[in-house]
């Protein structure tokens, strides 16, 4: 699959997807909407074009990594990627763009967004592209710097999660980070989010993500100071 092939036909594929799937992704799918699907789109297409790899690949799974978010908001608990990969392939079997030799990859690199070594994976031991890699980078970019401080708190707010505990929290115990709702929003700065920068697996990852950190980082700082 040539690069003239992907660039001739990776619009119709954003296209296509986007039109397939964007009355799920309403708002009420907080911080996880439309909004985020393109800009994990427009920077995976950025890190694949000078990285490398297939752009078709990585367009629709940037625009798929989060279905699971919309079954989720459905049945009201935390759903993995893998327990809707059926559905997902169903709806790549719709979408006439994308040829279905790519089915597999774009599965793989959906199912990867959701593997962190701060939660205990083996990143080494699962079977992944480049295009995985790619993908998962683009979405943990999405967590970090200003926007992931906005979608954090935004996603806290909707699961009813506190802004800070002072008593019986303490954000340097290495606690395992876990899916689902935790202890307060600053909490899990500090169980994922601040760990992001170090699971970047692209170079232009880690560059963007370095930068994102520290303002993070420095927010947080403020933020801290200012509540106690």
């Amino acid at each position: 699959m040539g690069d003239d092939f992907q660039t001739a036909n990776v619009q119709n594929v954003v296209d296509e997807v986007k039109n397939t799937i964007e009355h799920f992704f309403d708002t009420s799918v907080v911080a996880h909407d439309m909004s985020h699907l393109e800009r994990v789109y427009r920077v995976g297409d950025a890190i694949c074009t000078s990285n490398g790899g297939n752009r078709i690949i990585v367009a629709a799974a940037s625009f798929l990594h989060d279905y699971h978010r919309f079954i989720e908001k459905k049945i009201g608990r935390y759903v993995s990627p893998e327990e809707v990969e059926p559905e997902i392939r169903m709806l790549l079997e719709s979408i006439r763009s994308i040829p279905w030799i790519l089915h597999d990859a774009i599965c793989d690199a959906i199912n990867f967004t959701e593997y962190y070594r701060c939660a205990g994976d083996d990143l080494e031991g699962k079977k992944s592209g480049i295009e995985a890699h790619i993908v998962r980078d683009a979405d943990m970019l999405d967590a970090i710097g200003a926007i992931g401080i906005a979608r954090a708190f935004m996603f806290g707010g909707f699961l009813g999660e506190p802004i800070w505990l002072p008593d019986g929290e303490n954000m340097a115990d290495g606690k395992r980070f876990l899916h689902g709702k935790t202890t307060s929003v600053v909490h899990h700065f500090y169980e994922k989010l601040f760990k992001l920068e170090s699971e970047m697996l692209t170079p232009q990852g880690r560059v963007i993500a370095a930068e994102r950190s520290k303002y993070m980082k420095q927010f947080i700082d403020e933020l801290m100071s200012e509540i106690t």
